[in-house]
């Protein structure tokens, strides 16, 4: 074999190496409890939004970061910062999917996150 086909051989591996390595970290779903115990390691925590605690958004001063408390699904209660525009609809959220890590202060610094709302034809399909 030619050195260059050893060298193409040799990327496409590392990159396949990288993309699976990437997707186990980023499909790790676990609790609030879990994610604190390996703090910078991002995790995928499905929560629900805890309404009476209420949710801290200011477009003016920062459009991409809003403050709210998800419940896991072990019950615990936890401080979300989301670096991500507020989805519009996001109170009535049914559930929300949370990609980020835990900091040193504890809280869950979401990078992403994915929301379950209501269906708005629900009653619908089950007239049907």
């Amino acid at each position: 074999m030619k050195s260059t086909h050893i060298v193409i051989l040799v990327i496409i591996a590392v990159g396949i190496a990288a993309i699976l390595g990437t997707y186990g970290d980023a499909s790790t779903t676990v609790s609030f409890k879990e994610a604190a115990e390996n703090p910078g390691k991002s995790f995928h925590v499905k929560t629900y939004l805890v309404k009476e605690k209420g949710i801290e958004f200011n477009a003016e001063i920062d459009p991409e970061k809003f403050i709210f408390y998800g419940k896991d699904g072990n019950g615990e209660v936890r401080k979300v910062i989301c670096l991500k525009e507020k989805p519009q609809g996001f109170e009535h959220a049914e559930e929300i999917k949370l990609i980020g890590h835990v900091n040193g202060a504890n809280e869950f610094v979401a990078t992403d996150l994915q929301t379950k709302c209501p269906s708005k034809y629900e009653n619908e399909i089950q007239d049907i």
